[in-house]
């Protein structure tokens, strides 16, 4: 059963019984180890994504080597509470869309889709107005004031090969008073995405050649007979995740 035995220099002998039981076990760590580095590459989440088409950066070097596997560890945590909430918001939702048809899973994910490509539009275009029956007013009024300062600044957004990879409902909020119903939607996208001045034609930030991958939750609330964009999260957090908590006073009354 012994399969390892070395010596010391200076004579000493040390025997070192390293048995099979021991070696699978560590064989066994590893395979966890390198299949959960595994799920991530095929899965990833960048902690940092734009606000309203707004690009990002990057990082590296020694100190990205050694916060790696504390970032892995978050990143899985991350992903089993994303997961975790998803199962939630999908049991709730199938109670509920029951009794109310603006809950039909089908309508949510025709409105958020739409309403993800027309916001990247608007914000390119830097017109506010494209958008104005899908986004709150707040939220209009948010974005306007912010593509407005690119104008005056002679700043334009370029946004382009612009893909919704994924998106799935991690709340879902339905109360008594429609008003009040909302729900939040996990969305992973990737575009090319920089910034130009206008009067140069200059990059000022950004690369023109360069996808880009992004995570963010977004809002939607009900507004009437539909659901309108309220807010945009552009960093996904494990505090963001603990605090949703789909529930409906409509489905424990019935």
């Amino acid at each position: 059963q012994r399969v390892l035995k070395w010596k010391i220099n200076r004579g000493h002998p040390v025997i070192a019984n390293v048995r099979r039981e021991g070696l699978e076990e560590m064989m066994n760590r590893i395979t966890f180890f390198v299949t959960i580095l595994f799920a991530i590459s095929l899965f990833p989440v960048e902690l940092f994504a734009r606000a309203g088409g707004g690009g990002g950066g990057g990082g590296g070097g020694i100190g990205a080597v050694i916060t790696l596997p504390f970032v892995l560890i978050y990143l899985a945590i991350l992903h089993y509470k994303l997961g975790k909430k998803n199962r939630e918001a999908l049991d709730l939702l199938k109670k509920v869309s029951r009794i109310d048809p603006m809950w039909e899973k089908s309508h949510l994910k025709k409105r958020v889709k739409e309403t993800f490509f027309r916001v990247q539009e608007a914000w390119m275009d830097r017109d506010q107005d494209k958008i104005r029956d899908c986004v709150s007013e707040r939220l209009y009024r948010k974005h306007k004031l912010q593509t407005d300062i690119m104008m005056k600044n002679h700043e334009k957004n370029i946004l382009s090969s612009i893909n919704l990879i994924e998106f799935f409902i991690v709340e879902l909020l339905d109360f008594k008073d429609d008003n009040k119903d909302s729900f939040w939607v996990y969305i992973k996208g990737s575009m090319i995405d920089y910034t130009i001045n206008e009067n140069t034609n200059n990059v000022i930030k950004g690369k023109k050649d360069e996808v880009e991958t992004f995570t963010e939750l977004w809002k939607f609330a009900r507004s009437g007979s539909e659901w309108v964009l309220d807010e945009i999260d552009q960093e996904v957090q494990l505090k963001d995740l603990d605090r949703f908590s789909s529930m409906s006073e409509i489905s424990q009354s019935a």
